[in-house]
């Protein structure tokens, strides 16, 4: 049974958050938990015995735990289990610094969408989670890997997808210099999955800031419109609530564009979706905070922190109306 007065209180608590202003959960201990067979894998909860639904966070191509360890807290107080799955820590070897986290992939290649299910077997045995209510919440490749989940898991019931991508992109890594467009960036039950190349990869990686990701991405995919439908992530398979976010001069690669393809497609299968595109902002889009410098995002950060301003609260109804507790 949906309890509203509780809802609204995780929309008042997100929006506490936001504007730095006093809520009850605010003053609540969040607890932080390790999860057993996910190294660097956390949750965080409000220490107060209830079960509450689960977030898990997918970060982006940065990797490692930086974005669990940063809205683990901030999604525990608004009502849920928060919990940040680290799957990748960059391994360039002796053209990059040392892997932060040596028991991660060190390369995007074939990365496990399936460790999902894994996961959630391993929460259902932890007190005060409630698996049944479950929702990703995702940012770029992470967006990439949770839709790819949401498309073959009918558990999933609730998607946040900031900066998506509409189809599977190919991987990178230590392996793929000198063997481009030979790897996916992921894979499921062990298969590798078909993907995008893309057009220059290595050159840009050699050009470092100078580089046009966004280019390399687009490029790519007018190279190979014969990859495109076997690229292409079977949204209109995924029929729980989703949410993308996007900025139009995204100079990652071009996420609005893909937010419309992916809202086209589920609108054809009479799936709604919830779209929020912003035409001055970049990549930097998720959580929330004023004008912030963000390495490659593409619009300005004020462009960018108006995006957010107007973006998290619309999260926070968003999670709050498809997640009951």
């Amino acid at each position: 049974m949906i309890r509203p007065t509780r809802r609204l209180f995780a929309a008042l608590g997100a929006a506490a958050l936001m504007l730095g202003v006093a809520a009850p959960a605010l003053a609540q201990t969040v607890t932080r938990t390790p999860i057993q067979g996910f190294p660097h894998a956390a949750a965080w909860r409000l220490d107060d015995g209830d079960a509450r639904p689960v977030v898990v966070i997918l970060h982006g191509a940065d990797g490692g735990t930086e974005a669990g360890e940063r809205f683990g807290p901030i999604l525990a107080r608004m009502g849920y289990v928060a919990v940040g799955l680290p799957y990748y820590s960059p391994d360039w070897g002796q053209y990059g610094p040392p892997k932060a986290l040596p028991e991660l992939s060190g390369s995007f290649v074939d990365i496990p969408v399936d460790q999902l299910a894994r996961l959630r077997d391993t929460l259902a045995a932890m007190p005060g989670v409630d698996i049944e209510q479950f929702a990703l919440f995702a940012g770029s490749k992470g967006s990439e890997f949770a839709l790819i989940a949401a498309s073959r898991y009918d558990w999933i019931d609730a998607v946040v997808a900031y900066t998506p991508s509409d189809i599977v992109w190919e991987g990178w890594g230590l392996e793929t210099l000198e063997a481009e467009g030979t790897r996916s960036s992921f894979a499921f039950e062990g298969q590798a999955l078909p993907f995008m190349p893309y057009r220059g990869f290595v050159e840009g990686l050699l050009a470092g800031d100078a580089a046009d990701l966004r280019a390399i991405h687009e490029n790519g995919r007018a190279d190979h419109p014969e990859r495109e439908a076997a690229a292409r992530i079977p949204v209109e398979n995924y029929g729980g609530a989703l949410l993308l976010i996007a900025g139009e001069k995204d100079a990652q690669w071009n996420a609005a564009r893909q937010a419309r393809n992916i809202q086209a497609t589920r609108q054809a299968a009479g799936l709604r979706t919830e779209v929020l595109i912003y035409p001055e902002a970049g990549h930097d889009l998720i959580g929330d905070g004023g004008p912030r410098q963000a390495h490659r995002s593409g619009g300005t950060p004020e462009a960018n922190a108006a995006a957010r301003a107007d973006a998290w609260p619309r999260v926070a109804a968003f999670l709050a109306n498809a997640l009951t507790y």
